[in-house]
């Protein structure tokens, strides 16, 4: 038995959630609110038979080992290496394949990162570069910044110097196979930032273009792909050096770039960290809430910045964070119109601190941007409902009560006025639950009805669609030919039925075939779809000779059925072969 079968024979799935969620029974399952993404009613169900869990919110799934990557942020050997202390199962036995799979790209990572900072030190060029971007040697050094030259194989043929394996470079993401075979270096001519993980191991990096070599027909900035180990909608640069300095603020500034995080640094705002120009994901957040629950933002100051910035303050404030913005209105006239922390650091050193200090709470900020006290009635009321809807979205009933009594003040609008007005949103999202709830009883009335082969064929393959996007665009097409009560839920699929009253339905085919093996599904929809249409078509021509049609036209579509009928039993018997 290997050390991971060991593990989730020792360790109950069902048990272990339980330190991290509030399961309830569902019949032989169990079910919780979704730790990975906002809601109400609960859809991350526990299958103990199956040793699996899946959401049927977010549609994340897995195994112990998934959930504990996913929730705590961790690479594969990390997690395996928790979960072993918790099942008191021994390494030692780690086979030579669970090395390779894991450790040996975070060597190659460390290898690259070793060769790309000497690298720097024999080119003048970057380090101009650097220098003109306002960075000391010591900072340089703090966050290992590197470069990547021009050319085609050094890094490569370095790392097989070195004993790596072709495979394990390619798999590592640093080098690409052409079509002629040939491995050639993915980063080239580019300034080489390494991403950590929260215990500080390299897990790939991200490249910046250097001016000289940017012909614009190349992204500026490229990432590694994602590894076994890394994974970029978990990524926080700069977290492992940030930490300590984290605890101590007791807050978390949250940046765009590499630059910002790193110039930040070297300014004494030790407790910022970024998203590499990515959207701020919730898995990002669950992470950072374990070093504290405060959260300063700074975003760009154009319409999509703002846009930006309102979907990451829901969805901080929807994990309970207390959310400050960086005002940069009040020191115009200071830093005229600089909004990005590197570009303040190296123009007004020490100023960084400052702005952070002064940062205003996110409804401070709603309430700049959508004003409730002008005069005109309509752009007032659109404002209040927005930010009503903003409140309505707080976790806490306190944090409501506050904002509420704020924006009363402000608006000049009674709170007990303003509280009404929020009931009316939730009395529209009821009554549209209560009108879907009457598709649903339909649906559950079909349901229990006796199964025709044709409902057999349709469930199936709606279950074979969850799994494959190419089933889904293969089935769509002979979708008419489903049978009513699977046409309804297909269609909820379609257009995002998860959240529908037909939810309960969905969920049960998606965990389902969660389950399923997914080898040969292919070959086997390709079957069922011809199959279907055939009961389809076999139906059809029983009501024609039950009599619903005249006799001239009974006997031409008749004949017309049944040729079809032949034509796909044909097509089936080829399929088979095939």
């Amino acid at each position: 038995m290997t050390p991971i079968e060991e593990i989730k024979a020792k360790l109950d799935l069902v048990d272990f959630l339980r330190s991290y969620l509030e399961l309830k029974p569902a019949g032989k399952n169990w079910k919780a609110n979704c730790p990975f993404h906002r809601e109400k009613s609960a859809s991350f169900m526990v299958s103990p038979d199956r040793g699996i869990w899946h959401c049927f919110g977010c549609g994340e799934g897995g195994d112990l080992f998934k959930f504990v990557m996913k929730y705590e942020n961790l690479e594969f050997y990390e997690a395996l290496k928790l979960l072993a202390e918790k099942a008191n199962v021994e390494l030692k036995k780690i086979s030579p394949q669970d090395h390779k799979e894991f450790d040996v790209l975070f060597e190659i990572n460390r290898a690259a990162a070793d060769f790309y900072k000497a690298e720097l030190k024999k080119y003048p060029v970057p380090q101009t570069y650097l220098q003109g971007r306002g960075l000391i040697p010591e900072t340089i050094e703090k966050f290992e910044i590197g470069f990547a030259p021009n050319s085609w194989e050094d890094l490569t043929l370095h790392l097989l110097r070195l004993g790596y394996s072709a495979e394990d470079i390619i798999r590592s993401g640093f080098s690409i196979k052409t079509e002629k075979g040939k491995m050639i270096d993915r980063f080239r001519g580019r300034i080489m930032f390494p991403l950590e993980n929260t215990f500080g191991k390299v897990m790939g990096f991200t490249g910046r273009i250097l001016p000289e070599f940017d012909d614009g027909k190349q992204a500026k900035y490229l990432n590694s792909p994602e590894t076994p180990i890394f994974s970029k909608s978990r990524l926080i640069f700069g977290l492992s050096k940030a930490k300590d300095a984290i605890r101590a603020k007791g807050e978390i500034l949250l940046v765009e770039g590499q630059m910002d995080v790193i110039m930040s640094h070297q300014d004494g705002v030790g407790f910022a960290v970024g998203t590499s120009g990515t959207a701020l994901t919730e898995e990002q957040l669950i992470t950072m809430k374990r070093y504290s629950d405060k959260l300063i933002l700074n975003f760009d100051n154009d319409e999509a910045g703002k846009m930006a910035a309102e979907r990451s303050i829901d969805l901080a404030l929807a994990k309970d964070f207390t959310v400050k913005i960086l005002d940069f209105s009040a020191f115009k006239d200071e830093i005229g119109e600089l909004k990005d922390p590197a570009d303040i650091v190296k123009g007004f050193p020490g100023k960084l601190k400052e702005i952070v200090d002064r940062a205003v709470y996110a409804f401070e900020w709603y309430f700049s941007r959508y004003p409730v006290g002008v005069s005109d009635i309509v752009e007032k009321k659109r404002n209040i409902r927005f930010i009503l809807r903003k409140i309505g979205g707080l976790n806490s009933p306190i944090d409501r009560s506050y904002w509420i009594k704020e924006l009363s003040f402000r608006s000049n609008i009674k709170e007990s006025d303003l509280m009404m007005e929020m009931s009316s949103f939730n009395s529209g999202i009821a009554a549209a639950r209560r009108e879907e709830g009457t598709v649903m009883k339909v649906v559950r009335t079909q349901k229990n009805l006796r199964k025709t082969k044709r409902d057999s064929i349709s469930e199936r393959l709606i279950l074979l669609s969850l799994l494959s996007d190419e089933i889904k665009k293969g089935l769509e097409p002979v979708s008419s030919f489903l049978s009513p009560t699977d046409a309804i839920i297909w269609n909820a699929i379609k257009t995002g039925g998860d959240d529908s009253a037909l939810r309960e339905n969905i969920d049960e085919l998606t965990f389902r075939a969660s389950a399923l093996p997914t080898e040969g599904i292919e070959k086997e929809a390709e079957i069922l779809i011809i199959d279907l249409e055939i009961e389809y078509l076999l139906e059809e021509r029983n009501k024609l000779l039950s009599g619903f049609a005249d006799d001239n036209d009974m006997v031409s579509r008749h004949k017309e059925l049944t040729g079809r009928i032949e034509e796909l039993k044909k097509r089936k018997i080829n399929a088979q072969n095939s």
